[in-house]
């Protein structure tokens, strides 16, 4: 008995690293609608940037359910969309100088 309510009272793998994602989104969704889509872009591309470090270097366990592919693939497909993102935040009519 005392083995499965010590198996039940477990957190999930990467629930905290899950979290601040998710409050760093929030707070994305919040800088598009306060200031300018450019700034919510550069801080979304900050935000994959991050989670293309985290990648590189937590383990697995680490990530929970952001360790979706092999570290390579994971860690190339962020850094491309965070690259990407913040070209278009600043490059894009009405981003940053809009």
């Amino acid at each position: 008995m005392e083995r499965a309510r010590g198996a039940a009272g477990r957190r999930a793998p990467g629930g905290l690293l899950l979290g601040v994602v998710g409050v760093a989104l929030a707070g994305v969704l919040a800088a598009a609608a306060l200031w300018s889509f450019g700034a919510a872009g550069l801080l979304l591309a900050s935000v994959l940037l991050g989670l293309a470090a985290a990648r590189a270097a937590l383990p697995v366990a680490a990530l929970g359910p952001l360790a979706v592919r092999s570290r390579w693939v994971d860690v190339l497909t962020c850094l491309v969309l965070g690259v990407s993102t913040a070209v278009l935040a600043v490059v894009a009519p009405g981003g940053l100088r809009g």
